[in-house]
């Protein structure tokens, strides 16, 4: 099992609480779009920081999805208008390779 992650950090409270809904609109789009079970959530003792995941058996599903996602228009309209809440280079993906 792999889970396919991605961090960010707010700038702000105020830009964390928008983080936020950004997050929740985002997943339900992935989740419905690309059928996923996305998630996301924030870290508790983390500052600022968001978290959303999803996961699947194959590291080839992961590259499909990233590639689709990077021609989605309204995905990356959405990336677009929320890129100034993020820290710069705070933005990070991870892949979590499980054991069974």
């Amino acid at each position: 099992m792999r889970s396919k992650a991605t961090t960010a950090t707010a700038k702000t409270n105020h830009d964390q609480a928008a983080g936020l809904e950004f997050a929740a609109q985002v997943t339900a789009y992935i989740s419905k779009n690309y059928s996923l079970n996305m998630k996301y959530g924030v870290e508790v003792f983390g500052g600022t920081k968001i978290h959303w995941s999803w996961e699947t058996d194959s590291l080839d599903k992961v590259m499909q999805i990233n590639g689709k996602l990077m021609k989605d228009r309204e995905y990356l309209t959405m990336l677009e208008k929320s890129k100034d809440r993020w820290v710069e280079g705070s933005v990070k993906d991870t892949l979590v390779a499980f054991q069974d």
